[in-house]
């Protein structure tokens, strides 16, 4: 008798002071049995007054103390039939119940289990309960983290790829900014972030659930079973209440524009939809529909295998130089090279620049290129006695680390006297301080700058004054016509004039056949550059080209 009077005081003892929440129900649902904490953090009642009662009873009766607030308590009232379930299983369960408790928020977790006297008759339930609200919090917290992006508040990627393996929409509509870029550059990207916050909230009023999937990319899901014009349909107007919308930055306005790709498929609907967006906004269209019977895909697929083959080639030292003679029409002789560059496949098959430069500017791999160039180049010349040029595009002279690495390798072999260095008049220079400030330093170690591609496209004589450049290379296009065009050779002569009076040397490229030769002879063009004075080879050549 007094070892069980013991155990029971020892119980008591053991349900006083656990954290825990502890009670037992009859199977009405009326309280049996309460422990201090449940009355103390949920109920708001003595241990001495819950016999009887139930969670409702106490949920209006703390509600009643607080009338300004009806969702003061409201605990008990949500989660009140998980003890009928628990009794409609007759076995142990597990809850995660939620409410307001004192106007807060709550989570429990709560175990029950079916409640037996000692006849083995069944009176109710049982139960105990942990707060887990800091828990369930932290967890939401990880989740926004993880699906939602931290600039807009707008679902991200790896929500939209959940949704769709998780949902199976329909179709899919990727929204891509035209020349966010350019946004980011002129305006800062402290403005540029407002921008995607305005448009996000555009896309909020909406009746559509958007998606923020990457820096200048929206999307949006279809479930409904459209057909793809009807979609189509869809897309054109959202663009065109879009375009109507003005956005500012401060007291600027500022028009927004996208290009939309979409994709209607079963399998890899992000993909697809992706693929649809970068082809409208390489075909300069407002809006692209994937098709499977299409050969966009099998374009991307296309690149991403040429992206890896310039890994590999970069890594198996299979980027390799040419080098094409430059003749000095007065003397005869060859007065340079140009270094070309050329990619090889394993088999040791040539693959032209073409087919690769682009890619590798897309996939960033392109200063890797430039570095390879760069001391091949300057190591095949270091021992020799000519002079070489090498190309290089306004990326590799925004890179500072590109730029660094020039002016230490062209100072180790001892070449900065005897290169040149190539800039491509038809990327259109936008900074030309930039562009200025790289020729100043090249200028000052004694090498040499060219603009390339001169007299088509965007062709500014003002800026060619500004960066004093020692070589005019004059496009082929133009050298190439002016046998039979009279305007070509007119803005040759053009050319060469201007040149003369700023005190730099000309260069034709191009040179292909013996009248080609001749005429730029006779315009007076410096030096003269093309098969028929030499293909790109390996090899050095050194030889005297036969005057003609």
């Amino acid at each position: 008798m007094k070892s069980t009077l013991q155990a029971r005081n020892f119980l008591k003892l053991i349900s006083k002071h656990l954290p825990d929440m502890l009670w037992a129900k009859d199977l009405e649902g009326n309280y049996l049995y309460a422990n201090e904490s449940i009355c103390k953090n949920l109920l708001m009642a003595k241990t001495n007054e819950v016999i009887g009662k139930n969670d409702i009873y106490f949920a209006t009766r703390e509600r009643d103390k607080h009338q300004s607030n009806k969702q003061w308590h409201t605990f008990g009232e949500l989660c009140f039939n998980s003890d009928y379930v628990v009794l409609e299983h007759m076995k142990p369960m597990i809850f995660e119940e939620y409410g307001n408790i004192k106007g807060q928020l709550v989570y429990l977790e709560v175990h029950k289990a079916p409640l037996y006297d000692s006849n083995g008759v069944l009176i109710g339930t049982i139960g105990s309960g942990r707060d887990i609200t800091s828990q369930i919090m932290l967890e939401e917290a990880n989740k926004k983290l993880a699906f939602y992006d931290q600039l807009t508040a707008l679902p991200n990627r790896q929500k939209i790829i959940l949704d769709i393996s998780e949902n199976n929409p329909c179709a899919c509509v990727i929204f891509n900014i035209d020349e966010f870029k350019e946004i980011n550059d002129f305006f800062g990207t402290e403005n540029g972030d407002k921008i995607l916050k305005d448009i996000a909230s555009w896309f909020s009023k909406s009746n559509y659930e958007t998606y923020r999937i990457d820096g200048d990319e929206f999307a949006i899901l279809f479930y409904d079973d459209d057909c793809i014009k009807s979609i189509e349909t869809k897309v054109k107007d959202i663009l065109n209440l879009f375009e109507k919308e003005i956005f500012y930055i401060e007291e600027e306005k500022i028009q927004i524009a996208f290009s939309a790709g979409i994709a209607k498929v079963k399998y890899n609907l992000l993909t697809k939809a992706d693929i649809a967006v970068h082809y409208a906004k390489e075909q300069k269209i407002k809006i692209s529909t994937y098709k499977e019977d299409g050969n966009i895909e099998q374009k991307y697929k296309q690149n991403i295998a040429m992206a890896t083959a310039i890994r590999e080639a970069l890594n198996d030292k299979r980027i390799i130089c040419h080098y094409q003679p430059i003749l000095d029409q007065r003397t005869g002789k060859i007065y340079k090279y140009e270094t070309l560059v050329r990619m090889l496949t394993k088999e040791g098959e040539i693959i032209p620049p073409i087919e690769f430069l682009e890619i590798s500017k897309k996939t960033k791999l392109y200063p890797y290129i430039t570095r390879e160039v760069l001391h091949q180049a300057c190591n095949t010349f270091k021992d020799r006695k000519e002079n070489f040029s090498i190309n290089l595009s306004i990326d590799d002279i925004k890179d500072t680390n590109i730029v660094n690495e020039i002016i230490k390798t062209i100072i180790e072999t001892k070449t900065a006297s005897r290169i040149t260095f190539e800039i491509l008049e038809s990327e259109e220079i936008e900074n030309y301080q930039e562009v200025r400030n790289f020729t100043k330093r090249i200028k000052e170690i004694g090498s040499k700058i060219a603009v390339d591609d001169f007299g088509t496209g965007y062709s500014n004589f003002e800026h060619i004054l500004k960066l004093n450049i020692d070589y005019i290379k004059i496009d082929g296009s133009l050298i190439k016509g002016m046998e039979n065009n009279k305007k070509n050779k007119i803005i040759v002569e053009t050319i060469v004039d201007f040149a003369k009076k700023i005190g730099s040397k000309t260069i034709a490229e191009f040179v292909y056949n013996e009248a080609s030769y001749l005429i730029s002879k006779e315009i007076g063009i410096d030096f003269l550059q093309g098969f028929y004075i030499g293909k790109p080879s390996e090899n050095l050549l050194e030889w005297l080209f036969r005057l003609i």
